[in-house]
């Protein structure tokens, strides 16, 4: 990627984040490493429409797992607004930073806690940027499979450099389906949960 390129996503990253409050670039370092989290980065604003476009439909219930910084959040608030729109974030400093930021957003709701015990129940949606180890990973798959059952219905898994896709792959409760970007960003995955016993 040529030095040109990256000022204008940096750029247009920037005015995006500022419409939304604050700037939310860089890596902040995990204090919970120990529970498996990763450290908080962001997705580039510029991969979000291949992503979400063709997926999210009008009753749909968003979530960020790991959502740090919020930027999928503002992203969402930009093109789903009459959605509501959850991030679950480990870490309480970032998450009350996030809560503060996007509350005069009424749809948006910042959970702070273990996302396999933090689930919440109207979602469908779910977005992953690799926020956490294969172990936990195991543990969301569980999760989210008693989610599906307890609502009778399907839900979507935007997994997002899946490093641990091996952790759904081959399991019968999930289908995959590969995700077309274009080649400067990480590869991507769309699994999708039964909700049937």
């Amino acid at each position: 990627m040529n030095y040109i390129h990256k000022l204008n996503r940096f750029i247009y990253n920037l005015a995006v984040d500022f419409r939304y409050g604050a700037f939310l670039g860089g890596v902040k370092k995990t204090k919970y490493l120990h529970k498996g989290a990763n450290d908080t980065a962001n997705s580039d604003y510029k991969v979000l429409p291949h992503l979400f476009s063709s997926i999210v439909e009008p009753h749909d219930v968003l979530v960020d797992v790991g959502c740090g910084k919020g930027r999928v959040l503002n992203w969402w608030l930009s093109n789903y607004r009459e959605h509501k729109i959850y991030g679950i974030e480990l870490d309480p400093e970032i998450a009350e930073q996030t809560r503060k930021r996007l509350k005069r957003y009424p749809k948006v709701e910042i959970i702070c806690g273990d996302v396999c015990e933090k689930l919440p129940e109207d979602a469908n949606i779910f977005y992953l940027f690799n926020p956490f180890d294969g172990r936990i990973m195991a543990a969301f798959r569980a999760a989210l499979i008693g989610l599906a059952i307890r609502g009778g219905r399907p839900l979507k898994v935007l997994y997002y450099n899946p490093i641990h896709a091996d952790v759904f792959l081959g399991n019968p409760r999930f289908t995959v389906t590969p995700v077309t970007l274009p080649p400067q960003f990480h590869k991507a995955l769309l699994f999708t949960v039964s909700g049937k016993d």
